[in-house]
């Protein structure tokens, strides 16, 4: 009786192993992070010649916390495989530390990004230009130089967790969590002369919550051709649950309009970036909280935004949503989150279809090897291939058994 017992497990355990196999047969991981080359991956981001890039927040340098200053790293490919790259690792205090957010490509090869603390004494992080150098004539070579362009004071912004945006005229954009008498605000930062010294920061918006404003500004912005600046509020509005906000220049001055506050107690926090599609309406996800995370879409009818609710996120599905959409050509939205089959995360995608959005997971994370935590917004290569990264999982020896992240890509041709 107890050998055919262990027999039907095995059996059970081998159709197990099928079914994941076959469900996860175009998850590949691309790198899985030790320590010293970073802890923690955030969000990436992809150049023109297909190679990767992006931070974590912590690793490297142990001058900064228990685990490290965080780094900057590349991945590019080969027809080997990937070949993996550190850029620079955070020096200290001074320089910066745990850069959170994602990158942002500038001209002449170089990115922008922002620490989450570190800087002046007492501050509230910084924001930096790494930039390659050719030191030799072939340039065989390369050195990658960072320059720290602005240091948050203790009152002057705190927690530059979201990503930075270019306008036309090279000026920065970003936001900042709280700190002292507001509760997060839009920056912009004017280049200084030369390559050399800190750019000038000037408020845009300072947020001061419900009832009639939004809070707690987590999320990279999102800028038009016109260079109006959008984006959520995880708090704030009349029921402090979430606004979606637009920031219009007017001369010296910018006006800000909430085009849409959420309510109630069901659909609440909107999270990370908007997208937009050619039409000009607005795709977004909510954390939930307490409640299912939601996908929405905000529609612009001649100025009068409208708000359609486009998926539910059921359990089993991704949940607890920190990560942006991404969308393909052909309409259909792309993005990750906690939760999923095993409780490590899902990457998901919603199909376009006549009767509205179809939900399907493209990969359960079972944190064996494959990671855990997944961080966002995805990147979409020409293909339509995804690119991601865990902040947790891996190689479970690393960072105290947590693992410390992996890099990823889904195949989706």
């Amino acid at each position: 009786m107890r050998a055919r017992f262990l027999s039907v497990f095995q059996v059970f355990g081998v159709l197990l192993t099928l079914i994941y196999a076959a469900h996860t047969q175009s998850f590949q991981i691309l790198h899985t992070f030790e320590g010293p080359d970073g802890i923690s991956p955030g969000a990436l981001i992809i150049d023109s010649g297909g190679n990767l890039y992006g931070t974590a927040s912590r690793g490297g340098i142990d001058n900064c916390s228990t685990f490290g200053c965080g780094t900057i790293f590349e991945l590019s490919p080969s027809q080997s495989g990937w070949s993996f790259a550190t850029l620079y690792k955070f020096q200290s205090v001074a320089d910066g530390w745990n850069p959170a957010s994602p990158l942002t490509i500038g001209p002449g090869g170089s990115f922008y990004g922002a620490t989450v603390d570190g800087g002046i004494e007492g501050g509230g992080g910084t924001v930096f230009r790494i930039l390659p150098i050719c030191p030799d004539p072939g340039c065989k070579q390369t050195i990658w130089v960072k320059a720290t362009l602005y240091q948050f004071g203790s009152c002057d912004g705190a927690g530059t967790n979201g990503g930075l945006v270019l306008d036309k005229a090279g000026n920065l954009y970003g936001t900042t969590i709280a700190t002292c008498s507001h509760l997060g605000q839009v920056y912009q930062l004017s280049p200084a002369q030369g390559l050399g010294g800190h750019w000038n920061k000037t408020l845009v918006h300072r947020f001061f919550g419900a009832p009639g404003d939004g809070s707690w500004i987590l999320d990279t912005l999102l800028i038009d051709s016109s260079g109006n600046l959008y984006g959520p509020s995880f708090s704030g509005g009349s029921s402090n649950v979430g606004t979606v906000y637009r920031l219009t220049p007017q001369g010296n001055e910018w006006k800000e309009d909430l085009l849409y506050v959420f309510s109630g107690l069901v659909v609440i926090h909107p999270v990370n970036a908007l997208i937009a599609d050619s039409s000009g309406n607005f795709y977004g996800v909510t954390y939930g909280d307490q409640q299912p995370s939601i996908a929405f879409k905000l529609i612009n009818s001649q100025g009068t935004w409208i708000f359609d609710q486009l998926h539910t996120f059921l359990p089993g599905e991704a949940q607890a949503l920190t990560s942006g959409l991404v969308m393909d050509a052909a309409g259909n939205l792309y993005g990750a989150g906690d939760g999923g089959a095993y409780g490590y995360g899902a990457v998901y995608k919603l199909t376009l279809t006549s009767n509205g959005f179809t939900y399907s997971t493209l990969h359960d994370f079972a944190n064996s090897g494959d990671g855990a935590s997944p961080a966002g917004p995805l990147t979409m290569d020409a293909n339509g291939n995804l690119y991601g990264s865990t902040s947790a999982g891996g190689d479970l020896s690393c960072n105290l058994g947590v693992g410390c992240g992996t890099v990823w890509v889904v195949k989706t041709n």
